[in-house]
């Protein structure tokens, strides 16, 4: 009988180490929708209701995550898209290109298009604009960056444009701009400047006045300070990812510390998206990439904070055959993140991140044995009875 308690045992613990041996997910995407243009386009993703929305270098396609239904081109059919901003019916795309015809307008959700791309950008045959962000409550506002001219404010939806800065941080592979989701007041640029200094410039008034964040970040030397994300309960706390460090600003972004994994094979990469748990934001989620070394192959690196960003348990790993797997965004629905790489969209589930992250599973030869046990946000339990223990409706505990 002790013989059957045992193999009953092993067997119940063989069954999570199957089901979280393989933590991404392929979407069954139709082609490497996501793959760079030129080595420098990184398109971008968005979750509308249950639908999400993916810019690929053949159109915009989207896909409904309510259902296992197939991918759909719904719109810009052969054009490369960078990002998209929406206002009803209307669409103002912004397309992968070098010298003009970066803005393109639609009036019918992308089957019929027109140029308005402002002048200023054609002066430059080389120039390249990074990125399109919209504000989060009003769909008119936009702003958009220019390698060449800086960063742009429109309140009409791309009718005209305010230049708010002469330059931007970053490159055409690593430069962000965009809104602070709960003081929209607040715009950032992060990226690094000409000499590889991982930068944030910060605006605490629409753009007017910006305070420069290099050295202080807390990296000397080499490196990029990528897109920001924001606590939800407590939007002083802001978090970056960087190259092999990850940055955290406990003040809205005045001050930052920086921890510094570039020696660490278990929390090192290129960390390019950050987030904070929608629903239980002290959990945050960051995804990378490395690129092929030696005999090591390239790989798309996840991890996750159970304590808003202040430690990082070991990074998950998927393998790439590519010299270099770009990771193009990072978005979440309900219990999935949602990594957008070069070859593919992937999903990966949240419950088996942490448990893969936060958990080891032993040998089950003790009778009695006092391991430590966390909850699906990663928090020490104690005390526990056996069985599945919801809280507040939810499943905390299995």
């Amino acid at each position: 009988m002790k013989l059957l308690r045992t193999l009953y045992l092993a067997f119940l613990l063989l069954l999570p180490l199957t089901a979280m041996s393989q933590l991404f997910y392929t979407s069954d995407f139709i082609f490497n929708g996501g793959e760079r243009q030129g080595g420098f386009s990184q398109p971008r993703m968005h979750i509308e209701g249950r639908e999400l929305y993916v810019c690929t270098h053949h159109g915009l396609y989207a896909k409904d995550l309510s259902t296992n239904n197939n991918w759909q081109l719904v719109g810009f059919e052969d054009i490369p898209l960078q990002d998209y901003a929406r206002r009803g019916n209307d669409i103002l795309a912004l397309r992968y290109n070098e010298g003009g015809g970066f803005l393109l307008l639609s009036h019918d959700g992308g089957q019929t298009y027109e140029d308005v791309t402002p002048d200023i950008f054609l002066y430059e045959k080389h120039d390249c604009i990074p990125c399109l962000v919209q504000h989060p409550t009003d769909p008119n506002t936009l702003l958009v960056s220019s390698i060449y001219w800086g960063i742009f404010l429109s309140t009409d939806f791309g009718n005209t444009w305010e230049n708010l800065t002469e330059f931007i941080y970053g490159n055409r592979v690593a430069s962000f701009i965009g809104f602070h989701p709960t003081r929209p007041n607040i715009i950032y640029n992060s990226g690094e400047s000409s000499i590889f200094e991982g930068h944030i410039s910060i605006s605490y008034d629409n753009g007017q006045t910006w305070n420069d964040h290099g050295n202080s970040l807390g990296f000397p030397g080499d490196n990029c300070a990528h897109k920001p994300a924001f606590h939800h309960a407590h939007p002083d706390r802001w978090l970056v990812g960087g190259e092999g460090c990850v940055f955290l600003s406990e003040d809205n972004g005045q001050t930052w510390s920086c921890q510094n994994y570039w020696n660490d094979e278990s929390h090192k990469a290129y960390w390019y998206f950050s987030a904070f748990d929608n629903e239980h934001p002290d959990t945050a989620y960051m995804v990378g990439s490395l690129g092929k070394n030696g005999q090591k192959d390239a790989c798309v690196k996840i991890m996750c904070s159970t304590d808003a960003g202040r430690s990082w348990h070991p990074s998950q790993i998927m393998p790439s055959e590519k010299e270099y797997e770009m990771v193009n965004d990072l978005q979440q629905y309900h219990d999935t993140l949602i990594v957008y790489t070069e070859s593919n969209v992937y999903f990966v589930s949240k419950e088996e991140l942490v448990a893969k992250s936060v958990t080891s599973i032993r040998s089950p030869h003790k009778e009695d044995i006092k391991d430590t046990v966390y909850d699906l946000q990663g928090r020490q339990r104690k005390n526990l009875m056996h069985g599945i223990i919801i809280e507040n409706g939810r499943k905390a505990i299995k």
